[in-house]
């Protein structure tokens, strides 16, 4: 059966057989639906409850596809089906997590109990979903304002959340709030926060929906809700707007984080641990993007400075940048790799030289003069991107803008020169195992799409493409669980070429 069918079967067996909850824990019986933990690969698939050991907080499973390995889990690696999708109890995730005041960082998110790759830490509902359908007409407001002069922010967004939390929330809601993190606590309300209480109070009525809620708001009130939401808010993930989570919002910053999640059912919340974590171990997400995460040190740097802190993550606190590789000038064998915090190179691996100032300083300016140029490159315009990359490649290696070009240049050679799209890929993969190891969507889609090239050209290296679709299965039953449509995919791929004609010849 296919992964969709199992998840399928799977949900419709398990509405019967709701596992009782008491005090934030469930309480499992026989019978029970539920996705557990096989120690095989450590992870999650379909089977039933045959014991149950209060005792050692074990139960005993019966596996869908009769698999007698592995029988024995741990209660904290079993969930109901819907425990990936479905927001938890409050009482529920604080017994998964905590927020303790940490030295250098402020409050921060922990864990309570041990977790594997892959496993969900908890599934938060938003406390407030901020979209344009809440109030349209002072959405249609602030767009007016925004485009007769452009708020400093650069979006309607924030200030537009803030009003509707005063609208949609009550007094406790509020308060949680106006508890995040901000900067500038005692922060006095900027010209866009005045020019917007302005023209609501000098307005109809309908933009605040005929409510009485906002009307006695302070300027210093909605500056501090605004900050609140640009320093602790999601773009959501459909519409123009924003969505804000208590505990979630607690997760600090990490280049190199300790989670991963993804949605779930009504803009649900689901964090999951990308690496096996211990019990009073940091819960850490990445404001960043995942391609931001393959760039340099000093770009990761530059990007969070929207939050207004310095990222000490032991990524950025590596003495050597590994993303930035630079063709060894002497024997153009090795990679030379700059100090992050001063203008030199560590010696060449191959041949132990290193270059001397005049020549460090014409490599640091020539990385400069080529970032920019990447930057500024057209996607469309193959032929330039081609003549840049193969400049590039002459003086660096294993450098982040040798990935943005590779990335380019397999998006664009894919429709007409799969040969060339497929070393791109490749070269993809490669710079992300060596700078970033931990999955991420974009290996993952790598591997899932380079074995889908390898399938139309090879279709008889078997073992290649199962080796391909394996890892971008593994990968995302980590990042997003084995039973989401993303997860699916590969899986899905990987089970018909394992179970195509067995007597094809081997590629010549």
């Amino acid at each position: 059966m296919t992964q969709e069918g199992k998840t399928k079967n799977a949900t419709e067996k398990a509405k019967d057989t709701e596992p009782e909850e008491v005090n934030g824990e469930l309480r499992w019986k026989v019978g029970d639906r539920v996705y557990a933990l096989w120690g095989g690969n450590n992870c999650y698939y379909v089977s039933t409850v045959a014991e149950v050991d209060e005792e050692n907080r074990k139960v005993k499973v019966t596996w869908d596809d009769a698999d007698a390995t592995h029988r024995w889990v741990k209660f904290d690696q079993v969930m109901r089906p819907s425990d990936e999708t479905v927001a938890w109890s409050m009482a529920r995730i604080d017994r998964r997590a905590t927020v303790r005041d940490t030295e250098h960082k402020g409050r921060c998110l922990f864990t309570t109990e041990a977790a594997e790759p892959g496993m969900v830490v908890f599934v938060e509902k938003p406390l407030l979903v901020a979209l344009p359908a809440l109030a349209p007409k002072l959405w249609e407001c602030l767009q007016k304002l925004h485009e007769a002069q452009p708020l400093n922010l650069g979006t309607v967004t924030f200030h537009f959340a803030a009003i509707v939390s005063i609208l949609q929330l009550d007094k406790e809601g509020i308060g949680i709030i106006r508890d995040k993190y901000v900067p500038e606590p005692d922060e006095e309300p900027n010209e866009d926060v005045l020019r917007i209480l302005k023209a609501i109070k000098e307005g109809p009525p309908e933009i605040l929906g005929n409510s009485a809620k906002a009307a006695n708001l302070s300027a210093k009130e909605l500056q501090r809700l605004v900050s609140a939401w640009r320093y602790n808010s999601f773009g959501h993930h459909k519409e123009d707007g924003l969505v804000l989570y208590n505990r979630i919002s607690m997760c600090a910053h990490s280049c190199d984080p300790t989670c991963c999640w993804s949605y779930g059912d009504e803009d649900a919340f689901v964090l999951r641990s990308r690496i096996s974590l211990a019990k009073d171990d940091e819960l850490t997400i990445s404001y960043l993007q995942d391609e931001d995460l393959l760039k340099s040190t000093a770009v990761r740097q530059t990007k969070l400075q929207n939050w207004r802190f310095t990222c000490m993550c032991p990524r950025c606190a590596l003495k050597v940048d590994l993303g930035r590789g630079f063709r060894c000038q002497r024997c153009r064998l090795g990679i030379l790799y700059p100090q992050v915090s001063t203008a030199t190179f560590e010696a060449c691996h191959v041949c132990g030289s290193c270059p001397n100032p005049e020549d460090t300083k014409m490599l640091m300016q020539m990385e400069d003069e080529y970032v920019l140029r990447v930057e500024n490159l057209d996607k469309k315009d193959l032929d330039d991107v081609q003549t840049v990359y193969q400049a590039a490649i002459d003086i660096f290696e294993r450098h982040w803008i040798l990935y943005v070009m590779d990335t380019i240049l397999w998006e664009g050679n894919r429709p007409k020169n799969i040969m060339d799209a497929i070393e791109h890929q490749r070269r993809r993969i490669e710079f992300h195992e060596h700078y970033y190891c931990r999955p991420t969507f974009i290996l993952a889609w790598c591997h899932e799409e380079l074995g889908d090239c390898m399938q139309t050209q090879f279709p008889k290296r078997k073992w290649h493409l199962m080796q391909e679709f394996q890892r971008a299965y593994q990968m995302l039953a980590i990042l997003c669980g084995s039973s989401h449509q993303y997860t699916a995919s590969p899986y899905n791929k990987l089970w018909q070429v394992q179970n195509s004609a067995s007597d094809a010849k081997p590629q010549s």
